[in-house]
């Protein structure tokens, strides 16, 4: 659908310091923002509900783990389905320079890493025939956008030591991401297939809860379950079993830190009922019991007490 709108113009001025050529945001949109242009670049990724995307003279509807790539150039805005506050469309926004992405590149390519940058250089470099610049759009298969969203998101509000370093790993692990999707196939509507082990690992990260057994892992990459297992254990060090475990008690983990959730919640959450058998997987894993872990935590975020 074509859409024409009246454009404003957004300048990294606002944003960056000048030593620090990114900066990432978390909002809820609304139908105040003006579509706009800018003179970065822009990945933004929906990480709650559901809305519109109107980026040049188009328009696309969108929904959770939906991600965009805007070179310079390229005007866009964000609209929520409806003003119900209770259905909010939030998104991660994270933007950075062209000359801090032409860097990268170039060490992209100094690394051997042809294919990716000259991927997303030519976009940077559009057509002198084309009308527009391109923009890119993919959807979230594993869940394997919105951990790295998240990251971006801490470091840059808690400007720890080697903030901009994790910053920078995890802007090029989003662009590799995008090259890998970018080639690999479209799957079928409704069916999220397995392509290869990473992928496996990816599924298992975000139905730890409920995940596919290793027979059904096995059918989709074609190969048979003793296969499968040494493939793995190759990769891993690890049994299906125990990625499926690794899994669980990783997101057990981030549960016990950033929820209320009571400790056997938490195990029906991750996919366990057996209580005697939860507790001790997770001592025997992580060497204390949830409830220490709990505490541990709980003590690590208290404030130090201040000297007089």
């Amino acid at each position: 659908m074509t859409i024409k709108r009246s454009i404003v113009e957004s300048s990294g001025q606002l944003f960056f310091a000048q030593d620090l050529p990114m900066f990432v945001n978390r909002v809820q949109e609304s139908f105040e923002m003006q579509q706009h242009s800018h003179d970065f670049i822009e990945i933004s990724y929906v990480a709650e509900g559901n809305g519109s995307h109107y980026m040049n003279n188009e328009r696309m509807s969108v929904t959770k783990g939906d991600l965009f790539y805007l070179p310079v150039g390229v005007s866009h805005v964000f609209r929520p389905s409806s003003t119900n506050q209770k259905k909010p469309l939030i998104v991660y926004n994270c933007i950075f320079t062209q000359s801090w992405m032409d860097e990268l590149l170039q060490q992209t390519w100094r690394v051997g890493e042809h294919e990716i940058s000259t991927f997303f250089s030519q976009l940077s470099k559009p057509d002198d025939h084309a009308e527009q610049p391109p923009w890119l759009t993919f959807r979230e298969q594993f869940g394997e956008f919105q951990p790295l969203f998240e990251r971006l998101h801490l470091e840059f509000n808690s400007r720890r030591s080697g903030y901009i370093t994790v910053m920078q790993a995890c802007i090029a692990q989003l662009l590799v991401s995008m090259h890998r999707s970018a080639q690999a196939p479209l799957p079928v509507a409704g069916v999220t297939p397995l392509s290869n082990l990473e992928s496996l690992l990816a599924h298992l990260r975000v139905s730890y809860n409920n995940p596919m057994t290793l027979s059904e892992a096995a059918d989709q990459l074609a190969v048979s379950d003793r296969q499968l297992q040494r493939q793995l254990m190759k990769l891993t060090g690890m049994s299906f079993t125990a990625n499926v475990q690794h899994a669980r008690l990783e997101a057990c983990c981030k549960y016990l830190r950033e929820s209320n959730h009571t400790i056997s919640e938490i195990a029906a959450l991750i996919g366990y009922q057996d209580m005697k058998y939860f507790n001790q997987l997770f001592k025997k894993r992580i060497g204390v019991t949830p409830s220490q872990y709990r505490q541990q935590h709980d003590e690590r975020k208290r404030p130090l007490p201040s000297r007089r």
